[in-house]
């Protein structure tokens, strides 16, 4: 395009731009344009971690412990054990120990009755420190509890239950419990991720955490921390991040742009030292063919 083509262009839209954003502004079309907005997101895993898709979820994580026949992994937020228990079906014949933090007593009480083996119950919120807080819910048990008070437009009434619980850190459950590595730490508590990665500083720092699953949203909002806050921790220390996408494809996520400052609904991440293993779909023919994560 020739400079002077570029600059018609550019006062053409210019002029336009008033009467276009009347028309955008129209209810009808907003409404549209929100709807194609949030699902064009949610292509790219933006908004796409708010529950419907735990398979895809289950899909990264188990790549992400390729090659690993006896996987530690940490459930923090584990509530009914739903995750675990879709990762354990998904590891098949491997066997894992699995450590699930959860400080709501409705979800430990059946939790404790599903005895599965090689199972730790811890009962506790996790932070940057050890003690006590209160969590937040609209009811016991509830799935999106949090230690923050929300107030996201499409909650209802999320401080109608509170409990007192008590607290713990990473850190103080790898030294109690003389754990060596964990291949992956799951971080889904409602905007308190932050907090328990702070918690996790010398583990992380030795090199113990191979893989962390994280969500960020709205709950962070109330957190007060930012996509930029995960970079700057985890990036210098080694790791490498993707977003999780619907289905589980990993798209990487190879500079900080301030787009991933997402607050709307829940993004699910993955941070890793190592590479999530490479996809093996059978062609037509019925032949396997070696395909790379995205990017």
């Amino acid at each position: 395009m020739q400079v002077h083509e570029a600059g018609l262009l550019g006062r053409t839209a210019k002029a336009a731009a008033p009467q276009l954003c009347r028309l955008a502004s129209s209810r009808r079309i907003r409404q549209g344009t929100r709807l194609l907005e949030v699902y064009l997101e949610i292509l790219q895993g933006r908004g796409a971690g708010t529950g419907w898709d735990l398979h895809g979820e289950i899909v990264a994580a188990r790549r992400c412990l390729r090659g690993v026949d006896a996987p530690v992994i940490f459930d923090v937020g584990a509530n009914y054990g739903q995750w675990s228990a879709g990762l354990r079906t998904a590891l098949g014949g491997r066997t894992g120990r699995f450590f699930l933090f959860e400080p709501q007593p409705a979800c430990q009480s059946a939790l404790a009755r599903a005895q599965v083996p090689n199972q730790v119950v811890i009962p506790a919120a996790v932070s940057d420190e050890e003690g006590s807080a209160t969590i937040f819910a609209d009811a016991p048990g509830s799935g999106v509890a949090s230690v923050h008070r929300r107030r996201d437009s499409y909650f209802g009434d999320m401080t109608a239950h509170q409990e007192k619980v008590p607290v713990t850190t990473i850190d103080r459950e790898v030294e109690r419990w003389g754990i060596e590595r964990i291949d992956l730490l799951k971080l889904d508590i409602e905007g308190a991720e932050f907090q328990a990665l702070r918690g996790a500083a010398g583990s992380l720092g030795d090199g113990k955490v191979t893989t962390i699953a994280f969500e960020f949203g709205s709950a962070n909002v109330y957190s007060r921390t930012f996509f930029r806050d995960f970079w700057d921790l985890l990036s210098p220390l080694g790791y490498r991040l993707w977003r999780i996408c619907p289905g589980g494809l990993l798209l990487p996520v190879r500079e900080y742009t301030e787009e991933l400052e997402h607050f709307r609904g829940v993004s699910n991440y993955v941070a890793s030292l190592r590479t999530p293993e490479t996809r093996t779909p059978r062609t037509p023919a019925g032949r396997k063919r070696a395909e790379p994560v995205a990017g």
